[in-house]
């Protein structure tokens, strides 16, 4: 039997979270950075709307701030972070018990035999990138 193997990443997870708890935001362009006093000033994650300026991550602020001039910088929130990371697993666990998690946004999960219960592994994807977003109010993204 050929193996159906799922790809789930959480879609600009640090970004995303963090707006969660800043929703006035939302129509702006956000950044998750490091400190600049502590020589950390880099783009951790960033929201669409940011991208599409050019912001990159990894980029010191003032270069995202040159190309976005009005770019939010917001501080990081790692203890939310590994909180929606635990519960988007608590998600994948639902269908399959073979997760393998490579970072805190992104897993492999393997449904091959799940699919009798479950549907599809296009269905499972499905199924797994709604309950992401109407449960944690984050989008993912899932590769069959």
């Amino acid at each position: 039997m050929e193996r159906v193997i799922l790809h789930c990443d959480l879609n600009n997870f640090f970004a995303s979270v963090s707006l969660l708890y800043n929703q006035t935001l939302l129509l702006e362009p956000v950044a998750v950075a490091g400190r600049v006093e502590d020589r950390h000033g880099i783009i951790l994650a960033k929201n669409e709307i940011a991208k599409k300026y050019g912001v990159k991550t990894a980029e010191p602020i003032w270069e995202a701030k040159r190309k976005c001039p009005n770019l939010y910088i917001l501080p990081p929130l790692y203890d939310k972070y590994e909180e929606f990371s635990l519960k988007a697993r608590e998600i994948y666990l639902r269908y399959t018990d073979m997760v393998e998690p490579f970072g805190m946004d992104e897993c492999w999960l393997d449904v091959t035999g799940s699919q009798l219960l479950f549907g599809s592994g296009e269905d499972i994807a499905e199924k797994i990138k709604n309950d992401i977003k109407n449960e944690l109010g984050i989008t993912a993204s899932v590769g069959v």
